[in-house]
């Protein structure tokens, strides 16, 4: 999306990546570090380093933490605008219609067994079992995992239909 690899990602700032479009978005992710509560719809306009063009993006950033409840690492959902013909300053009204995330995403275990009526050693198994939509920024043992609710049910829809 910005133009750089993936591996070329890998031990680089923010500013690195992202150019003075950086600057922007820094403080969203401190206060979301420091208070915990993610922040939708978040506008970034500017150029990037590895694009000649300006680009718009909206961001989602969410707080995920580790098992204690500390926030350890801020994930961020990320769309680009189609390019516009109006002057920058925000999401206009012929702009695609955003969801608001914050009802559309399960940032737990935890929340997201409840929201499904299951504990959550049967969350796990049916996500090793049957291919439950949990979603991880990596892969590794404790990993913060998160769902799309929209994803949760339709999977459980499937189920349900499988099952009758």
């Amino acid at each position: 999306m910005n133009g750089i690899s993936v591996e070329s990602h890998l031990g680089k700032t923010l500013r690195d990546v992202l150019g003075e479009v950086a600057l922007q978005v820094e403080r969203a992710i401190k206060q979301v570090f420091d208070t915990g509560q993610p922040i939708f719809n978040f506008v970034l306009e500017g150029v990037l380093p590895a694009r000649a063009e300006a680009t718009r993006f909206v961001d989602h950033l969410l707080p995920l933490s580790d098992a204690n409840g500390n926030v350890n690492q801020v994930g961020a959902v990320v769309v680009e605008l189609r390019p516009s013909s109006k002057p920058a300053g925000g999401i206009h009204a012929d702009d695609e219609p955003l969801p608001d995330s914050r009802s559309e995403i399960l940032r737990s275990w935890k929340e997201i067994a409840n929201y499904v009526g299951v504990c959550v050693k049967t969350l796990q198994r049916w996500e090793r079992q049957y291919g439950f939509p949990i979603r991880r920024l990596e892969r590794s043992k404790g990993a913060v995992v998160f769902a799309l609710k929209a994803e949760v049910d339709s999977w459980v829809q499937m189920r349900t239909r499988r099952a009758s």
